[in-house]
C-alpha cells in the first residue's frame, strides 16, 4: 500500500476531511490532495507532521516511511516481553510492581497480552484456576473464561466497562488495530453481548471496581491503569500496568495479614 492510501485510510479513521487535516498540519488542501493521490512525495518532516496531527502510534509510523520510500526512523515492533525492552524501562516496570506488594498487579502490552504479574496476582490466578499468566491474553481470559465469570461478582458491569475502555483504545490504535479485531470476536460471545446490553450506563470511572469471590471470602478492589512508554518508542508504547487496590478493610487484611 503506497503512502497516499495509508494517509487517506488514517484520515478517514480519524474522521477528518482533507481540509481539516490540511489546516491542522499547516499545509494547503491542494498539497494534501496531491500527497494522497501520489502526485507529490512527502518529505520525512512532512510525514512526521501528519503523523503527529493524526496521532499515529510509533509502531505504525514506520509503515508510512516505508510506503514513501524512506527507512523507518524508529522501532516498529512492540516488545513481546520485558526482557526485549530497554533495560532501564524493564527495571522501572519491575520496581513499580515490587512497590505495589502485597497487592495484585499485572503488566500487559497494547494487545492486552500479559507480560508480567505480581506474586499476589499469580497466587490468585493459581488458586482460582484463572488462565491469566504471562503470554496469555487478559481480554480473552476476562471476557471469555467461565471461571472468571463465576469468580467476579460484578462481572457483567466490569465486562461492559472493559469493552467500552478497549473500544476507545482500539480506535486510537488505528484502522488496522489487532485489538479491535480481537474485541469484535469476543463481543460475539452471548454472555459478553448480554453484559453490554444489561449494563449500558455503568459508571465510566477512571478506576474499575472489581469484586471477587475467593472461597468463603469476598474481595473488593478498585483497579487503576498506568501507561508506560514514549510515543516515539514502539518497544514500550502502549504498555499498561494494572494495579489492584483494596476497596475495604477485609480485602486489605486478606493480603497484608494472610492466614
Amino acid at each position: 500500500m503506497e503512502f497516499g492510501r495509508h494517509l487517506k485510510e488514517w484520515r478517514g479513521h480519524r474522521r477528518m476531511s482533507q481540509l481539516d487535516l490540511a489546516v491542522a498540519a499547516g499545509i494547503s488542501a491542494r498539497h494534501l490532495s496531491f500527497l494522497e493521490t501520489g502526485r507529490s512525495k512527502p518529505s520525512e518532516g512532512m510525514i512526521l507532521r501528519l503523523a503527529s496531527v493524526l496521532d499515529i502510534p510509533a509502531r505504525d509510523q514506520g509503515s508510512l516511511f516505508t510506503a514513501a520510500g524512506y527507512r523507518p526512523r524508529m522501532t516498529t515492533r512492540p516488545a513481546r516481553g520485558l526482557d526485549a525492552m530497554p533495560p532501564a524501562v524493564a527495571s522501572a516496570i519491575r520496581l513499580m510492581l515490587d512497590r505495589h506488594a502485597p497487592y495484585p498487579g499485572l503488566v500487559f502490552d497494547h494487545e492486552y497480552t500479559v507480560l508480567l504479574t505480581t506474586p499476589a496476582f499469580a497466587a490468585l490466578a493459581e488458586a482460582t484456576k484463572v488462565p491469566v499468566n504471562p503470554g496469555q491474553n487478559f481480554l480473552d481470559a476476562f471476557l471469555g473464561s467461565e471461571n472468571i465469570r463465576a469468580l467476579v461478582i460484578n462481572w457483567e458491569a466490569a465486562a461492559a466497562d472493559l469493552v467500552q475502555r478497549v473500544r476507545m483504545e482500539a480506535w486510537l490504535q488505528g484502522p488496522r488495530s489487532p485489538l479491535q479485531r480481537r474485541l469484535e470476536r469476543l463481543v460475539l460471545d452471548p454472555a459478553v453481548a448480554r453484559a453490554i446490553d444489561n449494563c449500558p450506563d455503568t459508571d465510566r470511572l477512571p478506576v474499575l471496581p472489581i469484586e471477587l469471590r475467593v472461597g468463603a471470602a469476598e474481595l473488593r478492589f478498585i483497579t487503576t491503569l498506568s501507561t508506560f512508554g514514549s510515543t516515539q518508542d514502539a518497544l514500550v508504547e502502549g504498555v499498561l500496568i494494572e494495579s489492584f487496590f483494596p476497596a475495604d478493610d477485609a480485602t486489605r487484611r486478606f493480603f497484608e495479614h494472610p492466614d
